[in-house]
């Protein structure tokens, strides 16, 4: 039950991962858009309304300072201690230019107390003050400074006025900035989960699905390898009964023609030997008698295909000796490294094994032009392994069904595939051949008792 519900928790914590996620990453934006949206406009504000009033002081100091140059003008000495005109002069620029206060300074700085009174508006002292100077120029020359001050509250006051509602702004632009992506993100996770969901279930029935359909497969192929086996045992049983009728067939033409026809001759010779020389009845019983050694002689090689009755007579490995010897001439040497258990090998194996020397020994000596043969028997635990190897000139694989030998190789497969086993052919033009064969050591039942189709 746990391995069922560890996917669910896995998306659930992936899902709250992935909030955590987007709101710490989204966080310090949102609370900068705040910021901005909030401080922006109020600075900006009040940036311009300082601005205006420092332009304004400005205007003022340089009206000033002509004032003062016009006085000092006229009374040089007695502007500083009895100024009465240009006091009343400069505080009509504090009533009517918005000026928060003036001072007046000399060429080195120093205040110079026009009245003991200051000249400056009631409102002077309640907020922050910007200055701004203009020189006092006489005879192009500086002899002091008008200073103008302008009051910066009400410019702060609006400011902090803004700041309300843009604040109220940069909240809610801030808040549409955090949630629309959460919600966005929360409705995806659950279409998500519902996908997950689908596809969980999707995924239980193709499961289930597949193990039947996996199921199915399986008894089909076994039902398919058990007909394979029982095809391949009767196939090869048909085999054996045809090679058992063989020799059948072959002891037939030995033991009854064969035997017959050695009678026939034997009388011939003695019609030969007892009849006038040169007679008409000599004459005939010699080419009766030259035609009954033709018909012995293809009786004996009509035996020899039929069935390898050698192989009854004694036995697999000195049959193949025999066949050897056969093959053997002067310019083909052939050399033998047979291998066969005490016990022997089943007549169904011992069949196919002489049959395929046979064959490759006869495609050797027609076709292969080779000097050297080596014919290989072993029985290893589980397979029997025959080859034949020759140093002749090779051919192409494939061409002419499965090389030089023709319709023979391909009996020859015919042959071991029936029983179960493999044939394999190396060969290259000027390379020789090698012909690999396996066979199983059971090769019809399980208890390996194929001699009950073997009758001869």
């Amino acid at each position: 039950m746990s391995e069922k519900t560890a996917p669910g928790a896995r998306a659930r914590s992936a899902k709250v991962g992935l909030r955590r996620y987007l709101s710490a990453r989204m966080l310090p934006l949102v609370v900068l858009l705040l910021v901005l949206v909030s401080a922006s406009a109020p600075l900006a504000y009040a940036a311009l309304q300082a601005r205006g009033l420092r332009e304004q002081a400005r205007t003022t100091a340089v009206q000033a300072a002509d004032a003062i140059a016009r006085e000092v003008q006229e009374r040089p000495v007695l502007w500083r201690y009895d100024a009465g005109k240009l006091l009343a002069h400069l505080r009509a620029y504090v009533d009517n230019a918005g000026a928060a206060r003036i001072e007046i300074s000399d060429r080195s700085g120093v205040r110079i107390p026009l009245d003991t009174e200051s000249i400056a508006s009631p409102t002077a002292g309640a907020g922050p003050l910007a200055w701004e100077a203009a020189p006092i120029v006489l005879n192009e020359q500086v002899v002091g400074h008008a200073w103008v001050a302008v009051s910066l509250a009400e410019a702060r006051t609006a400011a902090l006025l803004l700041l309300g509602p843009f604040g109220l702004l940069g909240v809610g632009l801030a808040g549409l900035l955090y949630f629309i992506p959460l919600g966005a993100i929360t409705r995806a996770e659950r279409r998500i989960e519902q996908s997950q969901a689908a596809l969980a279930r999707f995924n239980q029935t193709l499961e289930q699905q597949v193990a039947e359909r996996s199921s199915q497969l399986s008894e089909a192929y076994e039902q398919l390898r058990q007909k394979e086996g029982r095809l391949r045992e009767l196939s090869a049983r048909a085999v054996l009964l045809q090679e058992a009728e063989r020799r059948v067939i072959a002891r037939e033409l030995h033991d009854s023609a064969g035997q017959a026809l050695t009678a026939i001759r034997i009388n011939l010779q003695l019609m030969v030997q007892l009849a006038e020389p040169d007679s008409k009845v000599a004459k005939m019983a010699a080419r009766t008698l030259t035609i009954v050694d033709a018909t012995l002689e293809e009786i004996r090689r009509a035996v020899s295909m039929l069935g390898p009755a050698i192989l009854d007579d004694v036995g697999l490995v000195a049959a193949i000796e025999r066949l050897c010897d056969d093959f053997e001439r002067e310019d083909l040497e052939i050399s033998r490294e047979l291998e066969v258990p005490d016990g022997g090998l089943s007549a169904a194996l011992e069949s196919v094994c002489y049959r395929v020397i046979q064959e490759a020994l006869t495609n050797a000596a027609r076709h292969a032009c080779a000097s050297e043969l080596r014919v290989v028997l072993r029985v290893e635990p589980a397979h029997i392994v025959l080859e034949v190897h020759d140093n002749g000139r090779g051919f192409v694989p494939g061409e002419r069904g499965e090389g030089s030998g023709g319709r023979g190789l391909v009996g020859m497969r015919e042959r071991v595939e029936l029983l179960g086993g493999n044939l394999r052919i190396d060969t290259a033009p000027g390379s020789g051949t090698v012909i690999r064969v396996e066979l199983p050591r059971r090769a019809l039942s399980d208890d390996g008792d194929d001699s009950a189709v073997v009758v001869a």
